[in-house]
């Protein structure tokens, strides 16, 4: 799709740009949310007014404000509102987006709660690593997490998603390719809260609003997050020769899980997809 194709060629095209500029690696920290916002706009062709209207219009808001405290954590260099926003984000937007739902069910909006944060803190995790390559991975997961999401979103009524996770996932992709030798990346709390924290509030639209999305292919979907810690071996060998085969070696592994829940959402929907 030519969305998706512009969100790729805009970050990597910036993304050249600054390491010609031999940029500051914290200014790296604003790629991702960025992505994330172009995506939005070539997705639905506007900024939603204010205040937002529907899940989806909300669903921009609760990514810009995540952006600004992230990025405002990063500049301070303050770990503890970071973790704040590490918890609070993903309670904000489910309660944000899931408002009445509150009362109804409210289990539903608890799992969507901590679903969130678990993914953020994973995220988190493998960014504090010391190795060299540690920041690119979460880039990674989101990316191939965002690829796996946007068909199993599709298969659940949402094209509007797909295209939105789509473009998100290939901006990542454009970012990562200028850092897979001498990376200079930083995966900050700009990228965490802003760029995948609204990407759980597309995620919670599609769980909670339109409420036809596969959650057995979710689940499986979820394993991304365990790649790190299941091949942290096999990774940390190969980066100590070659920190690009590392990192591209740690892609198609996440791409596994990724690729099984795919095929699980269109096995169990009767590969009959929404028109």
């Amino acid at each position: 799709m030519l969305a998706t194709a512009i969100c790729g060629a805009v970050l990597f095209s910036l993304t050249a740009l600054m390491r010609w500029w031999r940029a500051d690696r914290g200014w790296y920290d604003l790629l991702i949310p960025f992505g994330f916002f172009l995506s939005y706009w070539l997705t639905y062709n506007r900024v939603p007014s204010f205040p937002p209207v529907g899940a989806v219009n909300k669903v921009f808001y609760l990514a810009a404000v995540g952006s600004v405290l992230g990025l405002a954590a990063e500049r301070t260099g303050s770990r503890a509102l970071g973790l704040l926003l590490l918890a609070a984000m993903p309670l904000a937007s489910a309660a944000y987006i899931g408002d009445k739902l509150a009362l109804a069910q409210p289990i539903e909006l608890i799992v969507a709660t901590l679903a969130g944060a678990a993914v953020l803190y994973t995220l988190y995790r493998e960014a504090q690593f010391p190795d060299e390559g540690s920041n690119l991975r979460p880039a990674v997961m989101l990316s191939v997490a965002s690829v796996g999401f946007a068909p199993i979103a599709f298969i659940g009524a949402s094209s509007s998603s797909l295209q939105l996770s789509l473009g998100v996932a290939f901006g990542i992709a454009g970012v990562v390719f200028w850092h897979l030798f001498r990376p200079n990346y930083r995966f900050g709390w700009g990228s965490l809260i802003g760029g995948a924290g609204g990407m759980i509030a597309v995620v919670q639209t599609v769980a909670l609003i339109t409420r036809k999305i596969d959650l057995f292919a979710l689940a499986v979907l979820a394993l991304v997050l365990l790649v790190p810690k299941a091949c942290r071996g096999i990774v940390d060998h190969l980066g100590k020769s070659n920190q690009a085969v590392a990192t591209l070696v740690f892609a198609g592994l996440c791409l596994v899980p990724a690729v099984v829940a795919v095929a699980v959402a269109l096995a169990r929907n009767g590969f009959s997809l929404p028109m």
